[in-house]
């Protein structure tokens, strides 16, 4: 059984973030099957006319920069954002590579970016990007954007709760510092790499997040994962996959197929057949988030973030940026007495 989450606990009607789809290519055209949607591309990759969406949003590849330690040019990043039609276009920002931690000197270079972008693509829609920093840092780049009369500006320290793998306070940070954001800019705010799952979409629904873009739908699908209305990720693939695998049952097929019946998935008789390959998975998941990203079980084991989410969202902005900086000063001092730990054995 699921249940639909669609108010802050007060009765109130919360807007829904827009979702933006991460497209890599033109593999699957997602804008056949599903109309008006918002498609976010790689800069790095795509080479592909504008498709038939109601806006497409380019990302200068940051991310990918830093985890595959690959390095491009503000000037190529500039040449690439001239040559692509779209309408809105991320700033060249990379990453913190410690959790929340920032150094003065890729701060600066950060906003040094968007200045440059800013200036020399004055018929672009360039968007600022903000991560997971200290407070102070924060609240530095917000007023430096302000300046440029941006309204809007990407989150970029948020994670699916999935992937946090140091303990509750990684989940906890970031929620506190797009809260801390989203308060102070006072302007719309875009969650990038938020993933598909309804408790972090339900988070951003609750701080009044405008949009976020995921990618889940299809790289899930890859992994032979569907996902299911209120209950999350279940596997169908070949059988080849072990870790973390949680079968679908004839209950959660069940649950989909009433799902898809009822917002009339054009392809709901051949369910079984689409399950099978990557195309149809994908598919079907991109519908699965596009009508039920708030969608949330009972039963859900994160369920607490969201309630976590809507006992800060009402603090002010002084109040949240001490919790924020004690969370991060505790975080590093237990990395620190991990690390002692592990050098005394």
């Amino acid at each position: 059984m699921y249940i639909n989450r669609i108010d802050g606990g007060n009765g109130i009607a919360m807007a829904s973030p827009r979702i933006v789809f991460g497209i890599p290519d033109t593999m699957i055209k997602l804008w056949e099957y599903i109309q008006d949607i918002d498609v976010m591309v790689n800069s790095l990759r795509w080479r592909w006319p504008k498709p038939n969406v109601s806006s497409m949003w380019v990302d200068s590849g940051g991310y990918q920069i830093m985890i595959r330690g690959l390095k491009i040019a503000l000037e190529d990043v500039i040449k690439k954002y001239g040559i692509l039609d779209a309408d809105i276009y991320i700033s060249l920002d990379i990453p913190p590579r410690q959790f929340c931690l920032i150094t003065r000197q890729q701060l600066l270079e950060n906003i040094k970016n968007f200045e440059v972008l800013y200036t020399k693509l004055e018929d672009k829609k360039i968007i600022p990007v903000i991560h997971c920093y200290d407070c102070y840092s924060m609240l530095e780049a917000i007023d430096t954007y302000k300046r440029y009369g941006v309204e809007l500006i990407a989150f970029g320290g948020i994670v699916p709760p999935t992937l946090a793998k140091n303990g509750k306070g990684s989940r906890v940070v970031p929620i506190v510092a797009l809260t801390i954001i989203s308060k102070t800019f006072r302007g719309k705010v875009h969650a990038l790499g938020v993933g598909g799952t309804s408790t972090m979409y339900n988070v951003l629904k609750t701080l009044n997040v405008y949009s976020l873009d995921s990618s889940s739908w299809r790289t899930k699908a890859a992994y032979g994962k569907i996902i299911i209305p209120g209950r999350g990720e279940r596997y169908v693939g070949n059988g080849k996959a072990s870790f973390g695998r949680k079968d679908l049952t004839i209950q959660d097929w069940e649950i989909l197929l009433k799902a898809l019946t009822e917002t009339r998935f054009p392809y709901v008789d051949n369910l079984d057949e689409m399950l099978s390959t990557f195309r149809g998975r994908a598919i079907i998941n991109a519908w699965i988030v596009h009508y039920f990203a708030d969608t949330l079980s009972e039963c859900n084991g994160f369920a607490w973030l969201v309630e976590y989410s809507k006992k800060i969202k009402d603090m002010n902005a002084a109040e949240l940026c001490i919790i924020h900086d004690k969370l991060i000063n505790n975080m590093k001092i237990a990395a620190t007495d991990t690390l002692s730990a592990n050098s005394t054995l």
